[in-house]
């Protein structure tokens, strides 16, 4: 076989393979045959005005997207263009998310939404934004946030902003680059950089309350992340959490937790970790009546803040990330990464191909990668196909495992030292309380098994 017959099979199987999943997906929005495959992720750069340090795009972004891209807004917008036509030729759905960086606090961010807004008017996907929410320092940009909001849901495509803020006693996690805008427009792109180191963080009491007030306007949840650094002030900052949304009639289990799955875990940060989960349990056990009917619905159907259902539920994916849910589009070369957290271009799968107004095909540069991680399976991983807990852990993170090991496949110790006594931590609190056995008689056998063999240890 000549190399220009192999490359192209490479892209005809690779075609096929998004034509059978993902494109076919796009066609039939909300369908529940299709639901771990209507996701399409936008990255116009990686931008931001934080400098969370758990963040790849904090560590590593100029590695994860060609720098020199970041700021050509022209190219960004040209080829958002050629994927909306894309989407509307082929009358194409799908749940479209705009990340990462900050994209509402750039220019580019606000031409995005303007032009998705205007196209693809009377679509049903929605567009989600995880945001920082750091824009809720300046009344204009709040007011402008919210005249897309109020528009997306009059016409569509209805606009879902993810509060992706730690909290009040973590955002040591998450220090300002620089300062904030003083009007609306960024002088340049982006808010302008201050590095002052008496720079005093904006974030106070009265930010918090407009940050709260606004996700109760629109009814948007919050998705903090668990992360080491902080973890002995997570019991105190759950609390707050729970108080603003109280105080505002927010439903008290409308909070996503996700633990950082970075290597960073010590042994007193994992111990630390064990009395939040158990102090989790024990609160949504109060918060429901102590009610095993109600308690179970929580943990169940209402996900119990994520972090302590992973365990006892299925996703109906080999992994429990987005990573096999969702297209991963670089809009700067269209470029289609494994994930978001994985974009190096040595592992990115190809680039859509256009003639300047539309896609019209692919040129696939890592078939084999590609088609190993969209199908894989954790639980076959080296070190976790013998793991007492492959059953009920959440499973690595692939761009953490390859920056840390250089194999996107291979876990490291830390994480799953805090992931098995995450798992111990929940049962232990179940049991403390007469719930374990009624809680696994509602999970598949062998979760139920592994969570009480690793209690008998």
């Amino acid at each position: 076989m000549t190399q220009d017959n192999y490359k192209k099979e490479n892209n005809e199987l690779i075609w096929n393979f998004l034509s059978r999943t993902y494109f076919e997906a796009y066609k039939h929005p909300g369908e529940e045959k299709w639901a771990n495959f209507h996701g399409l992720e936008i990255i116009p750069n990686y931008e931001c005005n934080l400098g969370c340090r758990y963040c790849y795009v904090n560590r590593y972004g100029p590695e994860l997207y060609p720098k020199e891209n970041w700021h050509n807004d022209e190219l960004i917008m040209k080829n958002m263009n050629i994927v909306i036509n894309w989407l509307l030729e082929n009358n194409y759905d799908p749940k479209l998310e705009l990340f990462s960086g900050e994209v509402l606090v750039q220019k580019v961010g606000f031409s995005i939404l303007e032009t998705l807004l205007t196209r693809l008017k009377g679509k049903t996907g929605p567009i989600v934004v995880p945001t920082n929410y750091t824009w809720m320092l300046n009344d204009e940009l709040a007011e402008k946030v919210q005249g897309y909001i109020d528009r997306s849901r009059k016409d569509g495509p209805p606009i879902s902003l993810s509060a992706s803020f730690d909290g009040k006693y973590c955002e040591a996690n998450r220090p300002f680059r620089g300062s904030i805008t003083k009007g609306c427009e960024p002088s340049n792109r982006i808010w302008e950089i201050d590095v002052n180191p008496n720079f005093k963080d904006p974030r106070d009491d009265a930010y918090y309350d407009k940050c709260f007030d606004f996700a109760a306007k629109n009814y948007f949840g919050f998705h903090p992340m668990v992360y080491s650094l902080t973890i002995d002030k997570w019991i105190q900052n759950f609390d707050w959490f729970q108080e603003n949304m109280k105080k505002r009639n927010i439903p008290w289990h409308n909070i996503y937790l996700l633990e950082v799955r970075n290597v960073e875990w010590s042994k007193k940060e994992t111990v630390d970790l064990t009395e939040f989960i158990d102090y989790l349990v024990k609160f949504s056990w109060k918060m429901c009546k102590e009610n095993p009917d109600i308690f179970r619905n929580f943990l169940f159907r209402e996900k119990g803040f994520n972090i302590l259902s992973s365990c006892l539920t299925q996703c109906g994916r080999g992994l429990g990330c987005s990573l096999q849910s969702g297209l991963y589009l670089r809009l700067a070369d269209l470029s289609l990464g494994p994930c978001h957290r994985q974009s190096y271009e040595h592992l990115n799968m190809g680039n859509f191909t256009t003639d300047g107004k539309t896609i019209t095909g692919i040129d696939v540069k890592n078939p084999e990668l590609y088609i190993a991680e969209v199908t894989c399976n954790y639980k076959s991983f080296p070190y976790c196909e013998q793991c007492g807990i492959k059953h009920v852990c959440s499973g690595g993170c692939l761009g953490a495992q390859y920056e840390v090991t250089g194999d996107s496949f291979t876990p490291f110790p830390t994480a799953c030292r805090m992931e098995m006594a995450k798992v111990r931590a929940i049962g232990e609190s179940l049991k403390s309380l007469g719930m374990l056995d009624n809680i696994l008689d509602s999970v598949r056998k062998e979760k139920a098994d592994e969570i009480r063999s690793v209690l008998r240890k």
